[in-house]
């Protein structure tokens, strides 16, 4: 690998090398590299590819000195949507939060997945500057995979056919349905919060109280309260003790869906 740093470029004015894995190489061999850095080749650039490595290597601090070491670190899960919003903004395209939290949604903490899906959404609205939550939502809801937080939003506005509709394509797809019963448990819990949160002010600042208490963003603490209101305090106290009776039926039955399904129905019927 040195040698061919070393090697003059043919044909070009530089020579590129790139060694990946480089974190796989035994602490000698990263020694001969911080050697090497130290009078590097000017006609080459040498690139060293790694998914980690030790900041106290000689190796990296070699490079480090040199200007030439580079983090491409995954940002948290919470950091998603401002990075969504950043990615947009270099296509010259500008979104708020609450849009680019549907798209983290709709499809996941994958960045490359959802650059490729960031760029559907841009041929899809044109040459429009700012693009809207609802936008995004038009787009996901024919390309992307079905979600599982548009079932509960569907549960939560108690539509019995929706809901339907949308956990069939969850389970088609190949999610659990053990998963969705753990994650409908959740959002009830959430729902009885909200409700609870309802009674000291049905106004105003009614939203921003379950975002506080709930721990939800803003505009899913709205949808939140928006589906509350759809429920009175002991609808929703039924609908976890049918969680708790659904669950034992799922693990005891043959057909675990149809355990569920009745649940499905109860809480948007009753």
């Amino acid at each position: 690998m040195i040698a061919a740093a070393n090697t003059l470029p043919f044909m070009s004015d530089r020579r590129l090398v790139i060694l990946r894995k480089a974190d796989r190489m035994s602490a000698d061999a990263l020694g001969e590299i911080a050697d090497y850095a130290s009078n590097p080749n000017p006609d080459t650039t040498l690139v060293l590819v790694a998914t980690k490595i030790a900041r106290n290597l000689r190796v990296f601090k070699a490079i480090d000195a040199l200007g030439g070491v580079a983090e491409y670190k995954a940002p948290a899960k919470r950091q998603y949507a401002q990075t969504v919003v950043g990615m947009f903004a270099e296509r010259g395209k500008r979104v708020g939060l609450d849009a680019a939290e549907v798209l983290v949604r709709a499809v996941g903490y994958d960045l490359r997945r959802l650059s490729v899906e960031i760029e559907k959404v841009i041929s899809y609205t044109g040459e429009e500057n700012t693009l809207s939550r609802e936008q995004i939502e038009q787009v996901m809801s024919t390309t992307a995979p079905t979600s599982i937080f548009d079932f509960l939003d569907a549960l939560g506005s108690r539509d019995c056919r929706g809901a339907m509709r949308l956990l069939s394509a969850l389970l088609d797809e190949g999610e659990s349905i053990h998963g969705v019963h753990a994650m409908c448990v959740r959002h009830v819990r959430n729902l009885l919060s909200a409700r609870a949160l309802l009674e000291r002010d049905d106004e105003g600042s009614a939203a921003s109280l379950v975002s506080r208490e709930v721990g939800v963003r803003e505009w899913q603490a709205r949808n939140l309260v928006n589906q509350a209101r759809r429920f009175m305090p002991g609808e929703l106290i039924d609908a976890l003790r049918g969680a708790a009776e659904s669950e034992t039926k799922m693990k005891t039955s043959r057909d675990p869906r149809l355990a569920f399904e009745r649940w499905v129905i109860e809480v948007c019927g009753s």
